[in-house]
């Protein structure tokens, strides 16, 4: 696993606000998210960042036109979706299907990080 705070890794700046969406539980530890970051678990107001685990691609289309109207301009949507060699998850949706996706519904993917052994995540922009 990388050696970098998830945090860090995912660009979690002070003072932002973090809509979590779906989130396992224990994952508030995982991510260990600065105490001055403002963490969400209802879609209330806007976010400079949203994170949502999605393990279908129905759940990613339902899931993602609703929160990239709740980005503030600027912000991050971070898709988390099961690693193809998670033991304890399955999916039908890969890294491939969300960038696909991503483009039909304006947003672009720019990086990817690993959660933990279970879940990668792709962080996307608003394009359109």
């Amino acid at each position: 696993m990388p050696t970098k705070p998830l945090a860090e890794r995912m660009h979690l700046r002070a003072g932002e606000r973090l809509l979590l969406v779906n989130a396992p539980d224990g994952y508030g530890t995982t991510l260990a998210a600065p105490e001055s970051v403002e963490v969400a678990h209802t879609p209330e107001g806007t976010f400079d960042v949203i994170q949502v685990f999605v393990t279908t691609r129905s759940a990613l289309e339902a899931e993602s036109p609703r929160l990239k109207a709740l980005l503030k301009p600027d912000g991050k949507l971070w898709i988390a979706y099961p690693k193809g060699t998670s033991t304890h998850l399955t999916a039908d949706i890969n890294r491939d299907d969300i960038r696909r996706y991503a483009l039909t519904v304006g947003l672009q993917t720019v990086a990817q990080v690993a959660v933990d052994d279970d879940w990668s995540a792709i962080r996307c922009k608003v394009v359109a």
